[in-house]
């Protein structure tokens, strides 16, 4: 009998630990699915969205030219090797199938080349470049990207201006980051589609994402607590909104501990996810061109809508530029001229013909970062 109670006893103890362990890892995966983002596992990680017809291998979405590009490089070895941010790359690849001969083969064989490897990871020799994405057109992120940039192992980066941490490891490293503005964009903020709301002032913003305002019925909604999504510190779009708050300070970002199975717990930004009152922000062509999101809505600033025209005409109050960075002295001589031609009429028709605004005026100079 005791044994018998002794068993039992050893057996509650087991499911108690069993529900206690797959029960946290559910919640902990349902905290994730809710709160960290898209979870698209595609492009090893650094994306998340599916960016088929948009690789220069397979680029039937790519903006087009209908006559022969006004540059044209032809070996292999002399073009420079393009990284950027996720909102950019539809942008660099139709640049880079416009203007680099045979590149669709090129990559084609390179994306092979890593499929293989991470297929068969123990039978194929790992090469540096493997991670990226590919071969002269590569794909990573802002931070990454950034790094290659300043480490030499691209030439060109294409997305937001760099963080201050950028620029430090720049500085530190004795090399100076070059950003040309090749295009205009609109920084958005979205709320969900049936949320009252459609316009706040940039103050108002600035109010809330300082933590002075947090109910919407202060900005004329419902009487509903305001969720204000950031994005993690690397995102191009985080470092844009540090450059829109100016010298009012960000709040801290809400954050949920996730179990990772190499790194134990972490903490980790929570991603908007149409939360009831959730306000979250981006680049126009993520919402329109990539649909990054669904269900939502962008907001007009100061009363104005981030359409393409208000972008063109330079009335929409967020404008800013992205860019397409080099390190200062880079060595290959096609660098300044795929920067010459991205500014260019055939440059700027594909940049337009992607979806984003033209180059404004008072955005034309390059800006030494550090």
């Amino acid at each position: 009998m005791n044994k018998k109670r002794i068993l039992i006893g050893i057996a509650v103890c087991l499911a108690v630990c069993l529900i206690f362990v797959f029960g946290r890892s559910y919640y902990q995966k349902k905290q994730f699915d809710k709160y960290d983002g898209h979870g698209f596992d595609y492009m090893h990680g650094y994306s998340s969205t599916d960016f088929t017809g948009y690789h220069v291998y397979d680029g039937e979405k790519l903006a087009k030219l209908d006559h022969k590009a006004s540059l044209w490089i032809e070996n292999e070895k002399d073009m420079p090797v393009m990284d950027g941010a996720e909102a950019c790359y539809p942008v660099y690849c139709a640049v880079a199938k416009s203007i680099y001969k045979d590149i669709d083969a090129i990559e084609k064989k390179a994306h092979a080349e890593i499929e293989k490897y991470y297929t068969n990871p123990d039978k194929v020799d790992y090469k540096d470049w493997y991670d990226n994405n590919g071969k002269v057109v590569s794909f990573t992120n802002s931070e990454v990207g950034y790094t290659r940039l300043i480490d030499g192992d691209a030439d060109l980066f294409f997305g937001a201006r760099p963080s201050d941490e950028d620029k430090q490891t720049a500085t530190e490293k004795g090399k100076t980051i070059i950003s040309t503005p090749i295009g205009c964009e609109a920084f958005v903020f979205f709320v969900e589609e049936d949320n009252p709301v459609d316009s706040l002032t940039a103050d108002q913003l600035r109010g809330i994402y300082h933590g002075d305002i947090t109910n919407w019925k202060d900005v004329g909604g419902k009487n509903q607590e305001i969720i204000a999504f950031q994005r993690p510190e690397e995102a191009g779009s985080q470092v844009m909104m540090k450059y829109f708050m100016g010298d009012v300070k960000l709040k801290k970002p809400d954050t949920v501990e996730m179990e990772d199975s190499m790194a134990g717990v972490i903490s980790t930004v929570k991603q908007y996810n149409n939360e009831a009152g959730a306000l979250g922000y981006t680049f126009r062509y993520f919402l329109t061109g990539l649909q990054q999101e669904k269900g939502v809505k962008m907001l007009s600033v100061n009363g104005i809508a981030p359409t393409p025209e208000n972008i063109s005409n330079d009335k929409y109050p967020i404008i800013i530029p992205f860019v397409c960075a080099k390190i200062e002295g880079n060595k290959n001589p096609n660098t300044d001229k795929v920067i010459d031609f991205l500014r260019s009429a055939d440059g700027q028709e594909l940049i337009t013909k992607t979806g984003y605004g033209p180059l404004l005026e008072r955005f034309r100079k390059p800006i030494k970062e550090n």
